[in-house]
């Protein structure tokens, strides 16, 4: 039989130090980081979504409409400059008035 390796109370310690403030650090979501990019002023548009997130058009628009039912309103616009593609944006006071109707409705 082999022998187990002897443990001491000092590696055991720093491990869960280690763990300890390994799990405090949290990292931005993907879902944080859509969110981000559709609430600029200009939008976003489906290709720079997919790039930055490393996404394929479908997941990036399936991901959209994750958000729109989850309560977030989000809304299309045809580009200025007349290019394709579309700008999605989270419509600004969107989060604000979803809030208010619902405390509305709660008072009632």
């Amino acid at each position: 039989m082999a022998k187990k390796p002897a443990t001491t109370s000092d590696t055991n310690a720093v491990t869960s130090a280690t763990t300890e403030s390994e799990a405090t650090i949290r990292t931005e979501s993907k879902k944080d980081r859509l969110i981000g990019m559709l609430s600029r002023d200009g939008g976003t548009t489906i290709a720079a979504i997919s790039s930055a997130l490393g996404w394929q058009p479908h997941t990036t628009r399936a991901a959209i409409t994750g958000l729109r039912k989850s309560g977030h309103e989000v809304e299309t616009a045809k580009p200025e400059d007349g290019t394709s593609g579309l700008i999605y944006r989270i419509a600004v006071g969107a989060g604000a008035d979803a809030k208010a109707k619902n405390s509305s409705e709660v008072d009632q």
